[in-house]
């Protein structure tokens, strides 16, 4: 097979969740069956030798990486607004499948298509999402659905999504699961290793609640924030111990409410941001914290409740969309949209021993199921059944002839 993958999410200096995502799955894809020809394809104005060299570091030394140096990604899609210009004039070539990671497949790509559509916030919470971003999968996600010769979603909640606000056929849908890197994320972090990052980041082993995510509303940060300070406040009537709240994770958009809600709960001393967290020091944090707090209001998978789970962070997270679905009855689930419920989520997890070690154990347990590996391996029958079904549809009309 001649595989091409659109490299955009993978190619920045700090890929992102769909990023994290392409990248796993090349990977272990790309090791696993060396004998097809791999292509990455993006678009680059600037820095096109790190781009292209930060693809090979993260997919395969031997890989083949093509940039158009002319354009930029963002420009290409603008221009696309106005005036489609094929994605075939610029990574022609003769791939048998090309594979989007980031919701959209652009007009006039050659062979078969895939793409991996991660959730529908746009959709069902449009006001957490910027207008340019809302605006342009609004545009393009109908063509995309119907260019499409298969979707992948990775949770059943985002296939029923799918079916439900677009009316896109249980057929045309293949649910593939993120998974979780077990080398990386797993209950044997040492606790030298995990004292050293704390105190490298002013932290205390099992001290702080922790949060990892884009720092932006619809992980609803400003809400878990209102909740913590009235844990805080009952904590502190009741002489106990106050855990500190730590955010982690890159300013995203819409984050000028959230920093506001901090200053005026007057809790800014029990919080601290950690800005973008690398993923060699993700494990010792999770690992480290006293729980993880994950209460969003939309998720297409939830990583991060994943990844804590394997690490043995007993989880708080939400009882709806995608995340009740990965977590099961293995965390503290509330209700998103209540401070109430998820204040007294954190409450119990600040004050009971007994809950954290049973959601901690059950959790590491529950997470196994979420493999890179199982999911790199359905992905690559996936793409073995879409290009039979094209061969079979030759060769049926061929003999019908019309070929």
């Amino acid at each position: 097979m001649k595989i091409n993958f659109d490299a955009e999410p993978i190619c920045a200096l700090q890929p992102t969740g769909i990023g994290m995502v392409e990248i796993e799955l090349c990977k272990r894809m790309i090791k696993e069956y060396p004998e097809n020809e791999y292509l990455f394809t993006f678009f680059s104005l600037r820095s096109t030798k790190e781009k292209k060299k930060r693809i090979r570091e993260r997919t395969g030394e031997n890989v083949k990486v093509k940039a158009f140096p002319l354009l930029s990604s963002g420009l290409y899609k603008i221009i696309n607004t106005f005036f489609p210009l094929p994605y075939r004039i610029f990574f022609g070539g003769k791939n048998d499948l090309t594979h989007f990671f980031n919701f959209i497949i652009p007009v006039g790509v050659k062979g078969k298509k895939v793409c991996t559509i991660h959730d529908l916030a746009f959709k069902r919470y449009p006001e957490t999402v910027t207008l340019k971003t809302r605006k342009f999968l609004e545009l393009r996600m109908k063509k995309t659905i119907k260019r499409a010769d298969s979707i992948i979603v990775v949770s059943k909640f985002t296939a029923n999504e799918l079916n439900e606000l677009y009316g896109v056929p249980e057929e045309k849908i293949a649910v593939i699961y993120n998974g979780v890197d077990f080398n990386l994320y797993n209950g044997n972090v040492e606790y030298t290793r995990i004292k050293e990052v704390l105190q490298k980041r002013g932290l205390e082993y099992e001290k702080y609640f922790f949060y990892l995510g884009t720092i932006e509303p619809r992980k609803n940060i400003k809400r878990m924030v209102g909740a913590y300070a009235e844990c805080v406040k009952r904590l502190k009537e009741e002489g106990k111990e106050i855990p500190k709240l730590v955010l982690g994770g890159k300013l995203g958009w819409y984050y000028d409410e959230i920093l506001e809600k901090i200053k005026n709960e007057d809790i800014e001393d029990n919080i601290k941001l950690l800005g973008y967290v690398d993923e060699k020091e993700k494990p010792e944090l999770y690992s480290g914290c006293l729980a993880f707090l994950f209460p969003s209001l939309y998720e297409g998978f939830g990583l991060p409740i994943a990844e804590a789970m394997a690490c043995g962070a007993p989880v708080l997270t939400s009882d709806s969309t995608s995340l009740a679905e990965i977590a099961g009855d293995n965390a503290i689930l509330c209700d998103p949209l209540s401070e109430k419920d998820i204040a007294e989520g954190i409450y119990r997890l600040a004050t009971e021993p007994q809950t954290r070690e049973k959601f901690s154990k059950c959790g590491q347990e529950h997470v196994k199921q979420f493999n890179w590996d199982a999911s790199a391996e359905k992905l690559y029958r996936l793409y073995e059944t879409v290009l039979k079904e094209t061969k079979k549809n030759k060769n049926t009309n061929a003999r019908n002839g019309e070929i």
